[in-house]
């Protein structure tokens, strides 16, 4: 093994410039810090984490944005990201970004020459944030979202596969009012969820009215204002189909406060198999999704890209999902929805 000995025999400096060089002591001329690094290469040599970084011109930290730590959805993701960098021996910097503009804000506060590459966990169709960050040249990687008119990886479920399982699933129940709780269209993954239900409800021959569909930001108190909305219309649907748990939660937490009781009166299916799901007391019927096989996918391309570069044919690797059925879906009865008329 190359020692800092070695090095500055070879070089004819003292060891002690050799070590002031890779704690970056300014002190030391450029002449002098560009020797000692290019000799470091040269020879192997790399002593630590930190003169690694000079040696190499890599920080191993790889950047997370993601949209919003408070829904279920994104703790989940992060721990199987750091956990897959944590086994390739990079550190995970955690950038959150609510909305765009403050995503743009937040990006800008990272220095990219402290990160090696970004993983952008967000369902944002449009991104300045990502066009900002490939205008530095910095490698990245998309997951659970896609962007066609990028030139990027992408990781994520097949949405609209798993919209048309829950619609199949709603419909062999004999639910044939079936209302669906979207978010806002520029997510791309809730919007490919939604037109999978569309899609299947169409194959069915069920309608689907216009007043059957509602979107939601993704926050509780959103999402139960339009949970209650659906279930307050004269005719309510007997199923909603929420195309995240997050939203799923919400309708249970409508249908409670409405006397609705699930699912003897109103079936509910999410989508993410969050770990609340599996909760006793809410016992959701939802899609699961391979976050972790997705997440590891997610590292694994982006390490390529920073070791090669940018691949001959980019695209999304589509994940297969799965249904969990469990306690909030039920077959359709007379009395579905019917507990809002009275109210």
């Amino acid at each position: 093994m190359v020692t800092s000995v070695d090095l500055a025999a070879y070089l004819g400096l003292s060891q002690s410039t050799v070590s002031r060089v890779m704690r970056g002591d300014p002190a030391v001329t450029e002449r002098t810090t560009q020797r000692v690094l290019a000799a470091a290469r040269e020879l192997g040599y790399v002593p630590n984490s930190a003169a690694r970084s000079l040696v190499t011109k890599r920080s191993k930290a790889i950047g997370v944005v993601v949209a919003d730590l408070k829904s279920p959805f994104y703790p989940t993701v992060v721990d199987a990201i750091q956990h897959r960098l944590s086994h390739a021996g990079y550190r995970m910097a955690l950038i959150r970004d609510p909305d765009v503009p403050k995503e743009v804000d937040s990006v800008e506060v990272l220095d990219p020459a402290t990160v090696d590459g970004m993983i952008f966990v967000s369902a944002r169709k449009q991104s300045r944030t990502i066009r900002k960050v490939l205008e530095r040249n910095t490698p990245v990687v998309l997951l659970s979202r896609n962007d066609p008119t990028l030139d990027l990886e992408a990781v994520l479920s097949d949405d609209e596969a798993a919209g048309e399982m829950v619609i199949d699933h709603l419909a062999q129940l004999g639910h044939r009012q079936i209302a669906i709780l979207s978010v806002p269209r520029d997510r791309t993954n809730g919007a490919a969820r939604e037109d999978g239900a569309r899609r299947a409800l169409k194959r069915r021959g069920i309608a689907l009215p216009k007043n059957y569909v509602r979107r939601a930001e993704l926050t509780h108190e959103h999402g139960v204002q339009m949970a209650t909305e659906l279930l307050s219309l004269e005719r309510p649907p007997s199923a909603i189909f929420c195309v995240t748990d997050e939203l799923a939660f919400a309708a249970l937490d409508a249908a409670a406060r409405l006397g609705v009781v699930v699912p003897a009166q109103l079936s509910v299916v999410g989508f993410d198999d969050s770990p609340q799901a599996d909760w006793a007391m809410i016992n959701l019927t939802t899609v699961h999704q391979p976050i972790e096989d997705m997440a590891g996918e997610a590292v694994r391309l982006l390490l390529d890209r920073i070791d090669h570069g940018v691949p001959e044919q980019p695209g999304a690797r589509v994940f297969p999902v799965s249904l969990r059925v469990r306690g909030t879906t039920g077959p359709a009865s007379d009395a579905a929805g019917g507990a809002t008329k009275d109210l």
